[in-house]
């Protein structure tokens, strides 16, 4: 069906129609593939200057005409709509990927893919995977540009790629099908990560059914295997080296937390490091985020990261009395978070958690400077303790200072020749996997230590830190008094 146009004002608007007109002498264009309505759209928007109807619908028409003739300030126009669609509702997500799935493989054009990865990406580093875990849901009727796209946005959220390869294997009855070697060859392309050694296991065990229909499909479930084997073996080694006395992640480099922009990859480069985190640490981080870095702070997205980190690494949750504490010594600026937070028994808990304060304080000089044996006596005898010896419980913290060069670090004493008569060491609850290190000062209550970095001297001979944190906390006239949270129930860290 025929539609006329003026071909000047057409011309003038694409480049295209203006070559094919004036220097080929065409008076008509065959359009294929675009409905009638749309071929009228564009021409009416050719003829005001304004693009005269979008929406879902006709949206790949219109972009589509619009690229092939090269209708840049329409194409701009389709792009302002694309990126304005509201990505709150899984229909509207769905549609974003396919549309810009569809101009990638067949406009050849990769403005909408670039923007779509980036946007998505974005959402899956803030905790709301909530698009890809229904995306791969249907996972067996997803193309190979789709699951590309998935991977893309996954980044190294490895747990939601194990959990869908997993459905799918139960679901086709363990039959190893194209989609499932797809994503099986990615994932053993990744780093195993620690946190997800539930779902590899089970993974492991939906392969053992598996039927082997070829050698590829055998080496890469033996690939899984050897990845898997490998990684059992480094964390075997790494509990191996873990220091029983010396209580763990005090004054760790600061620089950890500025290399990161979002919550999100801070968790996820902590769970691939060496150090031994819990709940407390992804807490100061928190801290530290707001308080010096004065970094842009998602209260909602920080408390999904902290419960599914919680949740997925089987942590013990934070103590409701730490939580108040640092919030209420420091003004943060996490009041509507921490009320959230108290309401939680995932995320805070104040059953089987003890806090226990040193009875004496110290300058920062003489705690950092000094040796010290610090005594912490249990007000009340815990019923954990089930302790009917005269004298009081607790146990004693020595704090090794650094003249003359020595690295400054504190140890659990734990053999019963180190303690006086009247104080009771219990070993079967008391360990530096179930404790947790803060500093109170002053009549403000407590600072976390994790991040602030490692203390100095100063020329003058103040105990201070390059970074203003410590300086800022700190002043030499306020008395230190350490202070420590303990789990009689179980380690912090699981």
């Amino acid at each position: 069906e025929a539609i006329t146009a003026n071909s000047v004002i057409v011309s003038y608007n694409s480049p295209v129609i203006d070559k094919l007109t004036t220097e080929l002498l065409q008076t008509s264009l065959d359009v294929q593939d675009i409905s009638r309505e749309v071929v009228q759209n564009f021409i009416e928007s050719c003829y005001s200057g304004e693009l005269q109807d979008i929406s879902k619908d006709n949206f790949r028409e219109i972009n589509k005409i619009s690229t092939v003739f090269e209708v840049s300030w329409l194409v701009e126009k389709c792009f302002e709509f694309f990126e304005s669609v509201d990505l709150g509702v899984y229909e509207n997500q769905l549609f974003v990927v396919k549309e810009a799935l569809w101009v990638s493989r067949t406009l050849k054009k990769k403005r909408l893919i670039d923007m779509t990865i980036r946007k998505f990406s974005l959402k899956i580093k803030n905790s709301d995977s909530f698009f890809l875990r229904e995306f791969l849901g249907d996972f067996s009727a997803r193309n190979p540009d789709e699951l590309n796209f998935a991977l893309k946005i996954a980044g190294n959220r490895e747990a939601i790629l194990l959990e869908s390869l997993i459905a799918n294997l139960e679901k086709n009855l363990h039959e190893l099908d194209a989609n499932s070697k797809f994503l099986l060859k990615a994932i053993n392309t990744s780093p195993c990560s620690q946190k997800n050694n539930a779902l590899y296991l089970k993974l492991i065990t939906c392969l053992e059914t598996i039927n082997m229909s070829s050698e590829v499909d055998c080496a890469l479930v033996l690939q899984l295997f050897k990845n898997v084997s490998l990684r059992s073996q480094a964390i075997l080694r790494k509990k191996d080296v873990v220091n029983k006395t010396k209580l763990p992640n005090l004054f760790l480099d600061p620089d950890i937390l500025n290399k990161h922009e979002s919550f999100a990859d801070f968790i996820e480069a902590l769970t691939a490091s060496t150090l031994e985190f819990n709940s407390f640490m992804i807490f100061d981080a928190a801290y530290h985020w707001l308080r010096i870095l004065r970094r842009p702070f998602d209260a909602e997205g920080f408390k999904a990261t902290l419960q599914n980190t919680i949740l997925e690494l089987n942590m013990s949750p934070l103590c409701l009395d730490y939580v108040t504490n640092i919030y209420s010594a420091n003004c943060l600026p996490l009041e509507n978070l921490i009320e959230s937070l108290k309401e939680s028994d995932v995320l805070t808990s104040s059953n089987g958690y003890v806090r226990v304060c040193s009875s004496v304080e110290y300058s920062p000089s003489q705690f950092f400077y000094e040796n010290n044996d610090t005594r912490f006596i249990f007000k009340e005898k815990p019923q954990e303790l089930c302790c009917d010896q005269s004298g009081d419980c607790g146990f004693i913290l020595r704090s090794s200072g650094f003249n003359d060069g020595k690295k400054f670090d504190i140890n659990l004493l734990t053999k019963p020749e180190d303690y006086p008569n009247d104080l009771h060491f219990h070993e079967e609850h008391l360990s530096v996997t179930n404790m947790y290190f803060a500093m109170g000062y002053g009549k403000n209550g407590e600072v976390p230590v994790t991040w602030c970095g490692f203390p100095q001297r100063s020329l003058i001979g103040l105990v201070i830190h390059t970074f203003s944190w410590w300086r800022y906390n700190f002043p030499s006239e306020h008395q230190l008094w350490p202070v420590v949270y303990i789990n009689l129930k179980s380690n912090i860290s699981t």
